[in-house]
């Protein structure tokens, strides 16, 4: 489950969550998403089972939330065999009626996917308010009971957090009459710094709110949520950490380092090139996923031995000799070679050890460099990553995309 930095929490509703245990049925990191989803709206998991697929427990366990005054979202899929829509229904005292929201929604599903419509697809108990399925037939839906509220989710489990952070969280903020406010950050760098910043911002700005943060290859998405965004100073507290973190907080809303910087490129109108040895290609590959990279990018070379390094971007032989390919003025050489013969704004050229193992050299694993310049000069950055041969690419790549960012925003190029 991803890493969690909580501030103080202001909002005590119970809140009880329900997966099927078919291995099918999505994984413990499908769990984890959908539970985290949830924790960064401000609602933590009083509880969270894991039943076998059978509507009888289901049905025991929505009778123990209404005695509880607690609030159920189940997550269902469209293979399982208890009927979830059925049993939810019994629970609620009401039976299923197909919905005229849901019916239209389902049916533009299933012409899209080839499929006959079914009434069952729109099926939800009388009252309940439709929860959009994109990714199959049968919808979601809520419905209320004793003061409870029943959640059904259909659906892949990719789409879990989605329809938490669209659905549940916007219904239960209605229901409570709660005011808050969501934002996203976006931070790459010392995740003690961004802990310890996101714990002084709390007395600082004498601010209520949760911190959510999740970590993938030093990429961190920080979700802060706010009981009442106005009244407790939450602009405070937002301006303390932007202001305490400065560059390393690339994007405030929630996009990948290389969407952000694809998008910096196209608004500068400025084009970029990428010369990569470690890294084989990653930095290029994701720029080059955003429609239009044609018009961005210039070229991605992959220079992973001596010669090419010496042969396609000017690399001085004696330096390869000397510094070793994996050393500050190997990559410097690497992005100046970049900006004199490609004709484009922008460089970025990365060189290091994936691992397993280290080369002849005797560095260490994880060891790399990155470079990042325009006309105006290049600078290199060292890192020694720690972790396996795909965490130790990944970040690397994620880092020089990052970098290059901040050359992008602080620079007139």
């Amino acid at each position: 489950m991803p890493d969690c930095a909580r501030g103080s929490v202001s909002f005590y509703m119970k809140t009880v969550l329900v997966f099927f245990a078919d291995s099918d049925c999505g994984s413990w990191e499908d769990y984890g998403s959908a539970v985290n989803a949830l924790l960064r709206a401000g609602y933590k998991a009083d509880s969270v089972a894991v039943i076998a697929d059978d509507e009888t427990e289901l049905g025991k366990i929505i009778e123990n939330i209404k005695r509880d005054g607690a609030d159920v979202v189940i997550f269902g899929r469209e293979n399982l065999r208890a009927d979830i829509k059925a049993a939810a229904a019994k629970a609620c005292g009401t039976s299923l009626v197909e919905n005229e929201t849901a019916r239209k929604f389902a049916e533009a599903v299933a012409t899209a996917k080839g499929a006959a419509y079914e009434p069952f697809f729109a099926a939800m108990p009388e009252n309940a308010r439709h929860i959009p399925n994109i990714d199959g037939c049968v919808q979601g839906f809520v419905c209320e009971t004793d003061g409870a509220s029943v959640f059904v989710l259909s659906g892949n489990p990719t789409q879990w957090r989605a329809a938490c952070e669209k659905y549940v969280a916007p219904y239960l903020d209605e229901k409570y009459s709660l005011k808050r406010k969501r934002l996203v950050l976006k931070y790459f760098g010392d995740r003690a710094l961004l802990d310890k910043t996101l714990k002084e911002a709390e007395s600082v700005s004498d601010s209520r709110f949760t911190a959510d943060v999740t970590v993938k290859n030093g990429d961190c998405t920080v979700a802060l949520c706010f009981d009442d965004y106005e009244k407790t100073g939450g602009a405070a507290a937002v301006r303390y950490i932007v202001s305490s973190l400065k560059d390393d907080i690339y994007a405030e809303y929630d996009v990948s380092p290389a969407e952000r910087l694809f998008d910096l490129l196209k608004l500068k109108k400025l084009k970029i090139a990428v010369a990569e040895s470690f890294t084989g290609g990653r930095v290029v590959s994701s720029l080059i996923k955003n429609p239009g990279a044609s018009a961005t990018v210039v070229e991605g070379l992959v220079t992973y031995s001596d010669e090419s390094k010496k042969r396609i971007l000017g690399v001085n032989p004696a330096d390869l000799k000397k510094e070793g390919a994996v050393s500050a003025a190997v990559a410097y050489q690497m992005a100046a070679g970049l900006i004199n013969g490609s004709g484009s704004d922008v460089a970025i050229a990365t060189t290091g050890l994936a691992g397993p193992d280290s080369d002849a050299s005797g560095k260490p694993v994880g060891l790399c460099y990155i470079a990042v310049g325009n006309k105006n000069g290049v600078h290199t950055y060292r890192f020694n990553i720690k972790g396996d041969r795909e965490t130790v690419t990944e970040t690397a790549k994620n880092a020089a995309l990052c970098l290059a960012i901040k050359n992008v925003k602080n620079h007139n190029i």
